[in-house]
């Protein structure tokens, strides 16, 4: 299968969080069509799993979605981060106040219908306090949860983010419950 090529590309927006691009897509039969694209960048996503077997989620207004969400610990790459596991280990003492070791247990895009946003997924094991200041606009409340419940919270809806479902499907996968 051929890739289209990119003939053109313009730039729609350029803001804090995210920039969109549209580009001009070419066909080896010659058809041409434009695609938006949220450019976010790189991403991690956290399963903060405590000594007791307890999940390290974090509650949080989304703007967005309108209310506030109960999610697992995430935050995008960078320019402070070389790597994705940097990024994971500052957002688990940012938005947990923990540091530990770290498990890369998968990855994603995360919308790739409109969006080039790549997550990585860690398990976050051995926890240990050392929280760093949270961003001054993140308003973050942890809460300890089972796996159990947690499961349960995506039935009910209560877990209700694409990245927070999908990693727990990856941790489910890792400790052999999937």
């Amino acid at each position: 299968m051929d890739i289209p090529e990119v003939t053109s590309t313009t730039r729609a927006f350029d803001g804090k969080l995210i920039g969109v691009r549209v580009d001009t897509l070419r066909e080896a039969d010659g058809r041409t069509y434009t695609r938006e694209i949220v450019e976010y960048g790189t991403a991690v996503v956290l399963v903060p799993v405590d000594g007791d077997g307890k999940l390290l989620m974090v509650r949080q207004y989304r703007h967005p979605a309108g209310k506030w969400l109960l999610e697992l610990p995430a935050g995008g790459v960078d320019g402070h981060d070389v790597s994705p596991e940097a990024a994971a280990l500052r957002e688990l003492r940012e938005e947990t106040g923990h540091r530990g070791t770290l498990t890369r247990i998968g990855g994603m895009f995360l919308a790739p219908g409109y969006s080039e946003e790549y997550q990585h997924i860690y398990a976050a094991t051995d926890l240990v306090e050392d929280a760093l200041e949270a961003d001054e606009d993140e308003d973050l409340i942890l809460e300890r949860t089972s796996l159990d419940d947690a499961l349960r919270y995506v039935d009910e809806g209560v877990i209700c983010d694409a990245k927070s479902i999908a990693a727990l499907l990856m941790y489910l996968r890792h400790i052999g419950r999937a």
